[in-house]
């Protein structure tokens, strides 16, 4: 039986011909249908003692009449008893309604039962042309009118939309009916009229109604009674930012959330690291993520998909999951159907390009030659200059006005970076449908996105080497209220990705566009030698240049290695089945929850592998060098080689073999069973709510044994006049990576809170404080987890694994035994991790919620970390006994510090609204206790300092001159001061921290700057609306932030692979030497090892990486809502975006981006976007569209089956001949081939035409005809004057005849028409 029937349609009555025509044309559906009037139905029924509802569903079956009523019409749980034989469904009706103050009436095929003002008036009977009541009104939102707002009449097809001013004026059948609002953007509202004639609603912002009802431990909680530290952001915010994975787009968005992409933005591999509220341990500080309710990945859901994105930080609303929740929780909710919501379809459609937002910069060939000739000279002092290897004068002056390709003869003069990388192409395409009634809502999307990688010259032979990353998702959530107390729920999600790499890797061509001396050939030019024509002949694509030492070419790396290509498949599916238990008591509820996800993946191995030579590694193409000189020498001076060239390459002449391999990533599932008891109740100023829940997952990981957590959870809250609050969690959690007796931990946690707005001493204040919470909260959670390795799985059973090292001889198969060895050490004892954690915090808004505020304190005390022993700096077994020290709980850390956000909503006028809404969050950790080796100065001890501190030799001076070098190397019985060898003019010193004079790790190493993970991060969203158009920026940054570099991120000509030597940057410039003692800022330059001055602990390499970022720029306009209504449609947006534009650091001297992990520089950077898009919601209250694609989607198939076999016994001969006789492809379609197949096309005419007769019932069910019978299709309007309206039986008779000849003749001239075009064999 239907309750509720939701049209929201534009009455738009100028298009009503229009569109009438329209679907006559596309769809050609005629239907006629003979019955009685509906009201003269004859019935029986005998009921005794039956509910109101079951005797109105035996009638809806007996007539297949529905009846429509909502639920304040009548009393559907009210008592019938009757026994009536062969009477009309009027009599029936009227015997039944007796009792109720309602009334019935016929619309459109259906019987609706509607509520009377007076009871006095029930015998009024049925009517179709009842007058109503009229009802006008105006439709705002916090910033003014909205023009555009649907307004329905619940349980009828009438509708209307306000005006410019945000006005409306509508007829209800009665005056107790209600009306439906909704608006794009906007949460639907349903207003009962209640006799007024004169109504004034005001909307809300769906993202701030979401945020107003929270997402906390396996239920929601209202946000104005939550006790708990809980940060939301809704898809809104998410949608800004134009990048494949969701981690990336979370920075800056919310306080307590600390996200930093260390890991580089490579396609496909460029997640951001989460952490929330800094670091607890030194242990595992991932924090679980739960999307739907089960534990599952969210890197690559697409933003389209979201709802809400809200993180748990404090022990209140971590407990329940106390076996995870030590490092926070991470709660996604994707979108859902809406009750009362028509079906609204959403495209989204952008492109754009990608680069990386920064490379750094070396000197050219004229710098580099020049300070090389120096770093030589510096690094042979005993040599004569004459004697070496250098650049002469005149090579350096022609490298400055070199061209940089040779073209000149001048020399070459490469920038590696603008050789190898270029900006990229990303699209993204999504498409929605959402909708609803109270009985069933429903959501459904798919979104595909791709993007292009950034390096040149992949094209250049057979093999496209290009990096490319595509994802594919889809989503389909349905939920059904079977009865009103019964309910189920559906969830299917889907993901494929598909990345493909290039066969090297992006360290590597980052690795070498660091390196690369830029006076080198990339490809060896074709000079004319006899001796080369073989090679050259071989080598089809170019001669690669390469070398003993320069054993990777950049072009061969790009274009020569061939490609990886990864495919993931990701299937997640839940069903919920739920059931209100109101029979035991009113605000009981049971839930059950069985959720399957699954994945796998293979590798396609299309690449050109490497080959080893003792040290050195090849990749296996073929490089060639001057047969002259050794290593490039001849370049230096001599750029135009005319010699023979010899192998650089030892092995290969030509390019080897591109390899062809298949693999499978380790497959994965999980289930997960969930039974949750709920209750929720209000008694007069006391609110109570409750929940148990028990649960359990089987995570099945490759051939590994199966990973199982079960555990109990519960949760108890109570509110006094929602003024005094009170919250209790429990969570009682097994796992199975601890002993039996060590495997249950118990995590509780409460929390309080007060309203102080709402109480009475507070009175007045209503005008300037909206509201105003103190809470505290505090509690126990836990971690588990290990390891991911497989061999730290059970830590607490002794165990052996496969043997190495040693033969035991072969089987009968020929396979070797590798026999048995014994594992990790076990501890029998070891279990979670644990922590305390205390919060305070204050929620107030101000001025009718403009100004809103929000602030928490916390501390952790985390403690029996697990601790691996063989990790660098703990107490674990010396080398000696051959085997690492177990696992154990040992460790103490503290963390502590502030998380806030501060927000402003205001307008100037009705038109200009604008927002901000910065947040902050500080953390800062101490480790209390942490096995680690002994050490005789607590600078040098890792206790008392914060996780991953840089302890590092203290830069103090450079050595001034030969005098002081000498004293120094004099030091320590002449052993030196520095223990890295002798020390020259211009070298580092260090401090001696313990004035023991000399320089040692153990007692000269200290912390100094600050973690590589900020202390602090913030974002800054800032946005603008002016009538159609919107800006939105948000800027972020981090402070409080080190980098330690080495290599050829930082120094001079390093030395790197053993023998290979780097170049050099402009910071270089600066370097010491006599003229410039007294300013440097580097010391003084040497090619290759120097311990001394290239020391990778040295805090001469310690930067600031604090920085302030504008993240992401969106600028959109929204079409007008009066040019876009003629197509049906509600929103039409277009916009730009603009993600990681600028960035203000400290970093200039060094070049790198701030978000550059520690090293050597060789790290893809990440990604600048640039994009424009198009964003179109179509409303369908007409379901015009929609009516079309059904009719060819329901065709298409069966015609295209026999368009197909018409064209396949087209005759090759006949297309030949017409190709001989000079025709060209279209004159032979239409000449040939459509004659050919003119069979096939009256057929599929003729079968178009007679199949839409039966599209009667799609008609119905999509649309019903409505607004305004504006989609009511032919045979509809046959059916609708036949059934609808009394006494107009013989005018739908007429239509149906006049139509059937109508449709006959069609017909008919139709198969005349095409026949005779028909091809006689």
């Amino acid at each position: 039986m239907k309750r509720l029937l939701n049209y929201s349609p534009q009455l738009l009555m100028r298009q009503k011909s229009i569109r009438r025509v329209l679907t006559i044309g596309l769809c050609s559906c005629v239907s006629v249908g003979m019955y009685a009037n509906i009201l003269a139905d004859e019935v029986s029924l005998t009921c005794k003692n039956k509910t109101l509802k079951q005797a109105l569903e035996l009638i809806e079956k007996q007539t297949g009449v529905s009846i429509v009523y909502s639920n304040n019409v009548l009393d559907d749980e009210a008592r019938v008893t009757c026994k009536t034989e062969n009477v009309t469904l009027e009599e029936m009706l009227r015997i039944l309604l007796k009792d109720q103050n309602c009334s019935f009436k016929v619309e459109d095929g259906q019987v609706v039962l509607y509520a009377l003002n007076d009871k006095n008036t029930e015998d009024a009977g049925p009517t179709v042309t009842q007058e109503g009541f009229r009802v006008k009104g105006r439709v705002l939102d916090a910033n003014g009118p909205l023009i555009g707002v649907n307004i329905m009449v619940k349980g009828t097809m009438t509708g209307v939309v306000s005006d410019m001013d945000g006005n409306f004026e509508i007829m209800a059948p009665y005056s107790g009916a209600s009306l439906v609002f909704s608006y794009i953007g906007y949460q639907a509202q349903e207003v009962k009229i209640n006799g007024r004639s004169d109504l004034t609603i005001k909307m809300v912002e769906d993202s701030k109604a979401l945020e107003e009802v929270v997402v906390v431990g396996y239920t929601t909680q209202k946000k104005a009674t939550i006790t708990g530290s809980v940060s939301t952001i809704t898809t809104k915010d998410l949608k800004q930012s134009p990048t494949a994975n969701l981690n990336n787009a979370l920075a800056g968005r919310m306080p307590g959330l600390m996200v930093n992409q260390f890991g580089g933005g490579e396609p496909g591999v460029d997640r951001a690291d989460l952490r929330i509220r800094g670091m607890g341990t030194y242990g595992d500080k991932s924090p679980i993520v739960i999307v739907d309710g089960v534990e599952r990945d969210m890197s690559y859901l697409a933003p389209e998909e979201i709802e809400t994105f809200t993180i748990l930080k404090d022990a209140s609303a971590t407990a329940p999951y106390g076996v995870r929740g030590a490092n926070g929780v991470i709660i996604i909710t994707t979108k859902r159907g809406k009750a009362s919501e028509k079906p609204s379809v959403n495209f989204k459609a952008s492109v754009g390009t990608n680069s990386p937002v920064k490379f750094p910069k070396y000197l050219a060939s004229a710098d580099y030659a020049t300070l090389y000739n120096e770093a030589m000279i510096n690094s042979n002092p005993t040599t004569d200059p004459s004697k070496l290897e250098l650049f002469t004068d005149e090579a350096i002056a022609n490298y400055r006005k070199a061209k940089g390709d040779n073209s000149d003869g001048l020399g070459y003069n490469w920038d590696y970076f603008d050789y190898a990388f270029k900006p990229g192409t990303q699209q993204d395409y999504s498409l929605s449908i959402r909708g609803g009634s109270e009985r069933a809502r429903y959501y459904v999307m798919a979104n595909y996105y791709s993007q292009g990688g950034n390096y040149k010259h992949t094209d250049v032979t057979e093999t496209d080497t290009q990096a490319k990353f595509k994802r594919y998702n889809f989503r389909a959530n349905v939920d059904v209220d079977i009865t009103k107390d019964f309910y189920v729920r559906v969830d299917l999600g889907a993901r494929i990705t598909d990345r493909r790499a290039p066969g090297t890797t992006a360290s590597e061509v980052v690795k070498l566009c660091n390196t690369l001396p830029p006076y080198l050939p990339i490809v060896v030019e074709s000079n004319g030698n006899p001796a080369n024509e073989t090679y050259e002949l071989n080598n089809p694509y170019g001669m690669l240049y390469g070398d003993y030492k320069h054993r990777r070419n950049i072009l061969g790396e790009l274009s020569r290695r061939g490609y990886l290509q990864e495919k993931n498949t990701y299937l997640n599916g839940s069903f919920a089945i739920g059931h209100k238990l109101d029979f035991i008591t009113k605000g009981l509820k049971i839930e059950g929850v069985f959720s399957y996800d699954a994945s796998e993946g293979n590798w396609i191995n299309r690449r050109l592998g490497d080959r080893e030579d003792g040290y050195m590694n090849f990749s296996k193409y073929a490089t060639f060098q001057p047969a002259e000189g050794s290593y490039g020498s001849i370049y230096m001076n001599n750029p135009n080689y005319t010699g023979a060239y010899i192998l650089g390459n030892p092995w290969y002449d030509q390019d080897e073999t591109i390899e062809n391999g298949f693999s499978h990533n380790a497959a994965e599932s999980k289930t997960y069973y969930q039974l949750k008891l709920d209750y929720l109740r209000t008694f007069g100023d006391h609110d109570v709510s409750a929940m148990v829940l028990f649960n359990r997952s089987n995570r099945s990981y490759d051939n590994r044994v199966a990973y199982r957590y079960q555990g109990m959870t519960a949760r108890a809250t109570y509110a006094f006049q929602n003024k005094y609050l009170a919250e209790f969690n429990i969570g009682y959690n097994g796992s199975e990576n601890f002993a039996p007796g060590k495997r249950y931990g118990t995590f509780p946690a409460g929390s309080i809170g007060w309203v102080i707005s709402r109480e009475r001493f507070m009175q007045g204040a209503e005008k300037w404080l909206s509201n105003l919470k103190l809470r505290a909260s505090y509690g126990l959670v836990g971690s588990d987890k290990i390891s991911d390795s497989n061999d730290d799985r059970f830590a607490y059973l002794q165990f052996f694994q496969g043997g190495d090292g040693y033969s035991f001889g072969v089987n009968e198969f020929g396979n070797g035994y590798s026999g048995l060895k014994e594992g990790n050490f076990a501890n029998p004892n070891l279990t979670w991790e644990k922590a305390r954690k205390l919060n305070v915090g204050l929620d107030a808004s101000f001025f009718n919620e403009r100004l809103t505020f929000s602030a928490d304190y916390f501390f952790e005390h985390r403690y029996d970390i697990i601790t691996n022993l063989s990790d660098g700096n703990k107490l674990g077994y010396p080398g000696i006994v051959g085997k690492d020290a177990p696992f154990i709980n040992s460790g103490i850390v503290d963390n502590q510090g502030i998380d806030f956000e501060i927000g402003w909503n205001g307008n100037i006028g009705e038109d200009f609204r604008y927002y901000i809404k910065p947040n902050f969050t500080f953390a800062r950790n101490k480790i209390k206790f942490m096995n680690e080796v002994s050490y005789e100065n607590e600078w040098r001890a890792n206790t008392g300092k914060r996780i991953d501190e840089y302890f590092v030799y203290e830069f103090d001076h450079f050595v001034y001159d030969q005098a002081e070098a000498d004293k120094l190397n004099a030091m320590n019985g002449g052993t030196g001061f520095q223990p890295w060898g002798k020390l020259y003019p211009g070298d580092v010193v260090y401090k001696d921290q313990n004035g023991d004079g000399k320089i040692d790790d153990e007692h000269d190493r200290r912390a100094m700057g600050n973690p590589r993970t900020p202390e602090i991060q913030f974002g800054i969203p800032v946005g603008i609306q002016y009538k159609g158009f919107d800006l939105s920026l948000l800027f972020q940054g981090a402070a409080n932030s080190s980098i330690l570099l080495n290599g050829a991120a930082v120094w001079d000509f390093p030395q790197f692979d053993q023998d290979q030597i780097g170049k050099v940057k402009p910071m270089h410039l600066n370097r010491w030497t006599e003229e410039t003692k007294d300013v440097a800022t580097y010391p003084r330059l040497t090619i290759g090892t120097n311990d001394n001055n290239k020391n990778s602990n040295s805090s001469l390499y310690l930067y600031n990486a604090s920085y302030l970022r504008l993240k992401n720029v969106e600028i959109g306009y929204t079409l007008p809502k009066h040019l876009i209504r003629f197509a049906g449609l509600q929103n039409v947006r277009f916009y730009v975006q603009g993600m990681n534009l600028l960035t203000f650091d400290g970093l200039d001297d060094v070049d790198v981006d701030p978000e550059t992990n520690n090293g050597d520089g060789s790290w893809y950077p990440i990604q600048r976007i640039f994009n424009f898009g198009v964003d179109i919601t179509y409303k369908a209250e007409y379901g015009f569209w929609g009516l079309v694609i059904l009719t060819n989607w329901q065709l298409i198939g069966y015609m295209m089956v026999i368009y197909v076999a018409g064209l396949q016994n087209v005759p090759h001969d006949l297309i030949e001949a017409a190709q001989i006789d000079g025709a060209s492809p279209v004159k032979t379609l239409f000449s040939v081939k459509i004659p050919m197949v003119m069979p096939s096309i009256t057929i599929c005419m003729f079968l178009t035409l007679t199949n839409s007769f039966k599209m009667f019932d799609q008609n119905l069910a999509l649309t019903a005809g409505a607004p305004e019978r504006e989609t009511e299709m032919l045979a509809l309007n046959i059916y609708n004057t036949f059934y609808g309206r009394v006494g107009w039986q013989g005018v739908g008779q007429a239509k149906a005849v006049i139509f059937f000849l109508i449709v006959g003749l069609l017909a008919f001239l139709q198969l005349k028409i095409t026949s005779s075009k028909e091809v006689n064999a």
